[in-house]
């Protein structure tokens, strides 16, 4: 442990040179370090912006991109895994202000950020008055600069050939990155959330379209692919790929159970939180409480109770009709 606070961000230690035209920015979410994090690409006249984060963070963003040496006007390319908006909220401010930048999303996201209206409206019944401290604007991509994706289609951007992975569970609407030749694989929140320094890989799980047997066959999926590296919008690189998607099923299930446990024990959503978090904290470890704050941020034990809540009915349902 530490006397500081390790998730106290600063801004002039935000950016991070994995490789040679491969850089990891962190936008500070919250004014906290290690919460979400955007990657670059840049090579052979192109710049590729990984994830754009929330538009609250578009400051920090673009401090970043100038200390790398570009500006948002210099970027070409715009992947993001989904359109949750800690994801891919910044990318209608974005193209507002760069003329040709073209973004990629998994078929069933696009229309969503065409016309943003009821995922801002379904959002606002979740956060209320926090929507414009949380998240920033949003505003509508024109068609022509948002471009569905093919699963198992080949981008070749930034010098680089990178796979897009229709990759459900978390998202129906959910694509990861692959890296065909460096074996890295960029994986948004399907490949879990996990903070620096730690080992636990915790399963982000809200609402409305988590589904657990999506999720493993997604899981195997990145597995076939052998991968050495995983970039993880929350939080960064991690070297032991196989060991990290080898957690992630069984901790999937362990949350699930926990969660449908207290569920069917009468616990309210706040009892399920509580339970949810402790597991979370029960995962960290001995860690400095700012690790906690940052998980907590990373995605909120309220809100996986929420999914677990609708995954719960959804599955009693069923096995009654």
């Amino acid at each position: 442990m530490t006397d500081g606070d390790p998730g106290v961000y600063d801004p002039t230690d935000a950016v991070t040179e994995i490789a040679p035209g491969f850089w990891q920015i962190d936008i500070g979410f919250q004014g906290r370090r290690g919460v979400i994090a955007t990657y670059l690409l840049a090579g052979d006249d192109q710049v590729t912006l990984i994830e754009t984060g929330p538009s609250s963070c578009l400051t920090n963003l673009r401090a970043g991109l100038a200390q790398i040496g570009f500006g948002v006007g210099d970027l070409t390319h715009i992947l993001v895994t989904h359109i949750h908006l800690d994801h891919s909220g910044a990318a209608g401010p974005i193209t507002r202000e760069n003329p040709t930048a073209v973004v990629r999303v998994h078929p069933l996201g696009a229309p969503h950020l065409v016309d943003p209206a009821k995922l801002v409206s379904s959002a606002t019944r979740i956060y209320g008055d926090q929507m414009e401290p949380l998240w920033g604007e949003f505003c509508p991509i024109a068609e022509d600069r948002v471009v569905p994706l093919l699963d198992g289609e080949v981008l070749k951007v930034s010098g680089r050939r990178m796979l897009a992975a229709f990759t459900p569970g978390h998202a129906q609407h959910h694509v990861a990155y692959i890296d065909l030749a460096a074996k890295w694989a960029f994986t948004g929140d399907v490949g879990g959330v996990r903070m620096q320094g730690t080992d636990y890989v915790c399963p982000p799980t809200p609402p409305p379209d988590l589904n657990r047997e999506q999720w493993y066959e997604s899981i195997a999926r990145l597995q076939g692919f052998d991968l050495e590296r995983l970039y993880l919008t929350h939080f960064g690189e991690f070297r032991d790929a196989a060991r990290h998607l080898a957690d992630l099923g069984p901790n999937l299930d362990e949350f699930l159970e926990l969660g449908s446990r207290a569920i069917d024990d009468g616990l309210d959503g706040e009892a399920v939180t509580a339970v949810l978090h402790d597991r979370m904290v029960l995962g960290l470890g001995d860690v400095h409480p700012g690790i906690v704050t940052n998980l907590e941020w990373a995605t909120p034990s309220y809100m996986a109770t929420l999914g677990i809540q609708r995954w719960h009915r959804k599955r009693l349902e069923a096995q009654q009709s």
